[in-house]
């Protein structure tokens, strides 16, 4: 290989450069919209090596290359994708072109919602259990750097989403799970079976050697080699599933039905941490046979930020942090999760969601409603049975929500919606949240 084009410089693109940078080809890096500081970054990282194209990609952006990396967010429209096709370069995601050069076994999640919560899981419990392993992909760890920083046979537990999926033929994890699949993307994807489509790539290399973990409601594995495991809060039926029954959560092996440990003992609270840990478990047993090093790693795995996390409580009033709820079903799970009334912060980028779905729930659980966002009004809108304010920005959100809120109550930031309209990512929105919060309550933080 020549040279190489990476298309979008953020965290995939900028560690997928790197990698192609050690092994001796030359990079040309294209940004249709650089941060402030990617230019001094890109000199100090890549050398003389490297070429960096900021702005709009002028005719010669493809000159000379033999393959184009595209970073997930960079749309499948693109004209540089058709015109790099129409040249005969090669298309490829960044971790399609990682996991070609990862030296260990790949075990991939993906689906709507609990992923990133998976995957770390997923990796708590093979450390625990003796394994080397890392938590990496859509996690915010590329697996590119991952794959950089690889020693032989560590386990790579890879986040995977739709985005990430596109361009990539050849992804082949020895372990892959689906864990939910309900409606998001649908800006970018155009429709629900096509964002189903985007998610069933990640099975379509599994051999008969593989494990494929689907979750409810997922459908049906048609034309999947591997060997399936089922898991639920009911029962799934099958050979292979993991499942909730009496209190217990139990799993099936080749038809052979053993105990795992109460569900009360895992480490996260809810329903919806009740299936990311059964699929944690699923992956995790292809790597380790010993049940009992498993169950350490179920009962002592502390969570992530961002993710129902308690922020601060004063006065009798919860703060929670649940930034990460960028699409319906997640903001669907938050409510859900509070029996006491709660004073709402959602909104931001619309993704074209189906707000309508949560009116009567939001009507039961919200006792008022403060919007954000570009999404605000039709949030407004959607959910007419709840009081509702439109803030200016989230500090104003908090302010009134501080206002709003009575002791027995929970002030919840759970979005629904992408955060670009105002941060960069969810996380920065989330600690923006827990910075206005603090600096409200003088608390220290708390997480679930």
């Amino acid at each position: 290989m020549r040279r190489a084009c990476v298309l979008g410089l953020g965290r995939s693109g900028t560690a997928a450069a790197e990698m192609l940078l050690a092994e001796g080809v030359r990079v040309r890096g294209l940004d249709l919209a650089p941060d402030p500081g990617l230019a001094a970054r890109w000199r100090q990282l890549a050398g003389e090596r490297a070429e960096l194209i900021a702005g709009p990609h002028p005719s010669r952006a493809l000159e000379g290359c033999d393959l184009l990396v595209r970073s997930p967010g960079v749309p499948g429209d693109a004209p540089i994708l058709a015109e790099a096709r129409s040249r005969g370069i090669a298309v490829v995601s960044e971790i399609e072109l990682a996991a070609a050069r990862a030296r260990g076994p790949l075990l991939a999640i993906t689906g709507t919602n609990g992923k990133s919560t998976t995957t770390a899981w997923t990796a708590h419990i093979l450390r625990r259990a003796g394994c080397r392993a890392i938590a990496c992909g859509n996690i915010g760890h590329a697996l590119s750097r991952a794959v950089m920083e690889e020693a032989p046979g560590k386990v790579l537990v890879v986040e995977v989403s739709s985005f990430q999926l596109e361009d990539s033929p050849g992804f082949h994890p020895a372990a892959a799970a689906i864990l939910n699949i309900t409606p998001d993307h649908l800006d970018r994807h155009g429709s629900l079976e096509a964002y189903t489509r985007a998610k069933w790539a990640i099975a379509r290399n599994l051999e008969e050697a593989d494990l494929l973990a689907l979750g409810p409601g997922v459908g049906a594995a048609e034309g999947a080699a591997a060997e399936l495991v089922r898991f639920g809060l009911q029962d799934p039926g099958g050979p292979g599933a993991v499942f909730v029954r009496e209190g217990r959560i139990l799993w099936r092996e080749r038809g052979r039905e053993r105990d795992l440990l109460p569900a009360a003992e895992l480490a996260l609270p809810g329903p919806h941490n009740r299936l990311n840990a059964m699929a944690a478990f699923a992956l995790a047993r292809t790597r380790v046979g010993d049940p009992e090093a498993l169950r350490a790693g179920l009962r002592d795995f502390e969570g992530l930020a961002h993710r129902l996390e308690v922020v601060a409580e004063r006065g009798g009033v919860r703060w929670i942090n649940d930034s990460k709820a960028t699409n319906v079903d997640s903001l669907r799970v938050a409510l859900e999760s509070f029996s006491a009334p709660i004073v709402l912060i959602a909104g931001g980028r619309d993704k074209a969601s189906p707000f309508e779905a949560l009116g009567p729930l939001v009507a039961e659980r919200v006792a008022c409603l403060i919007a954000i966002g570009e999404a605000a009004e039709r949030i407004r809108r959607a959910w007419p049975g709840a009081p509702a304010e439109t803030a200016a920005d989230l500090a104003d959100a908090v302010a009134r929500a501080a206002r709003r809120a009575r002791p027995g109550e929970v002030v919840l930031l759970s979005p629904g919606c992408a955060s670009f309209d105002m941060f960069r990512n969810y996380e920065e929105r989330g600690d923006r949240f827990r910075e206005l919060v603090l600096a409200r309550a003088g608390e220290d933080r708390r997480e679930v």
